[in-house]
C-alpha cells in the first residue's frame, strides 16, 4: 500500500531534503523514524527536493509498505522520534505519486524592510526601504506563463527540459514584512532563489528593467542567488 505523509520542517539545520552520506537531511531523518516504527526499510519520495537550509510549511511525501498501522498512532510515534524541527502532520492511504502527481507548487520567500537588522525578524531577509518596488512588481509579472527558465537554473542540475509554467506571482506587504509568492507546475534547481536574487538586484538599480524584459527568456543568465534560509515551500497541490 502507498501512504501520503504531509510534513512540515525548519530546514536550517539540515543539508536539504535528499538523503546523503555524512550529512543530516530531512529524508534521512524521516526514513530513520519510519524504519524504527515499521521495523522495515522504507524509501520515501517527496514532491520535490528542497535545498540545504530551505524550510517547508507543507511538504508531501509518499512511502510504500504492507504493514498495517493506525494512522494517528503512526503520526504520534514518528513525532516522538523526530527532532522538533520536523513534524509529521498527517498520513493517509493514497494512489498519488508525491512527485509525479503534483500539479502545482507554491514557494514563499520572506523579507523585511528595514535599514537595520532587527532581532525578531530572523525568519526573513532584511532589504532596504529604498528599493524600487514598482520595478520589482513589474518584473515578477513578466515571469507568468509557459517559458524556458534556463537563465534561472543553477549549475549542478541534470534536468534538460527547462520549460516551466508559472501561474501566479505576488509581492505582498504586511507591516514590515514583504512576502514573495510564486506558484508553478515545477521549478528548476535554485530557480526561485535566482528569481528573488534578480528581483532584488533590479530593485537596487543594478539591472535595467527594459533590458531584462528583452532578454528574460532569451539569453539572460541570473548571477544572483538569494539566501536559502528565507525560502519556504508553502504547499503542493494535486487533482
Amino acid at each position: 500500500m502507498r501512504y501520503l505523509l504531509i510534513i512540515s520542517y525548519n530546514g536550517r539545520a539540515y543539508n536539504g531534503w535528499q538523503i546523503q552520506d555524512n550529512a543530516r537531511t530531512i529524508q534521512g531523518e524521516l526514513n530513520h523514524a519510519l524504519e524504527i516504527v515499521l521495523h522495515e526499510k522504507v524509501d520515501t519520495v517527496a514532491s520535490g527536493r528542497t535545498d540545504a537550509m530551505v524550510s517547508a510549511y507543507m511538504q508531501t511525501v509518499h512511502f510504500e509498505t504492507d504493514k498495517k498501522f493506525n494512522n494517528d498512532k503512526l503520526v504520534h510515534s514518528l513525532n516522538g522520534i523526530l527532532d522538533k524541527d520536523i513534524r509529521v502532520l498527517s498520513v493517509a492511504e493514497t494512489t498519488v505519486h508525491a512527485r509525479y502527481s503534483a500539479k502545482k507548487k507554491t514557494y514563499l520567500y520572506k523579507m523585511y524592510i528595514s535599514n537595520i537588522d532587527l532581532p525578531l525578524y530572523t525568519d526573513a531577509l532584511r532589504i532596504s526601504p529604498n528599493l524600487d518596488f514598482k520595478a520589482m512588481k513589474k518584473f515578477i509579472t513578466m515571469l507568468k506563463g509557459t517559458n524556458d527558465f534556463a537563465g534561472f537554473k543553477s549549475s549542478g542540475s541534470e534536468v534538460k527540459d527547462n520549460v516551466r509554467t508559472i501561474y501566479k506571482t505576488q509581492l505582498v506587504r504586511d507591516g514590515m514584512y514583504l512576502y514573495f509568492y510564486i506558484t508553478g507546475n515545477g521549478f528548476l534547481y535554485k530557480m526561485v532563489r535566482n528569481i528573488v536574487g534578480t528581483m532584488l538586484k533590479l530593485g537596487e538599480g543594478k539591472l535595467d528593467l527594459n533590458e531584462l524584459k528583452r532578454n528574460l527568456f532569451n539569453g539572460y543568465k541570473s548571477n544572483y542567488t538569494a539566501k536559502p534560509e528565507y525560502l519556504y515551500l508553502l504547499n503542493v497541490m494535486y487533482d
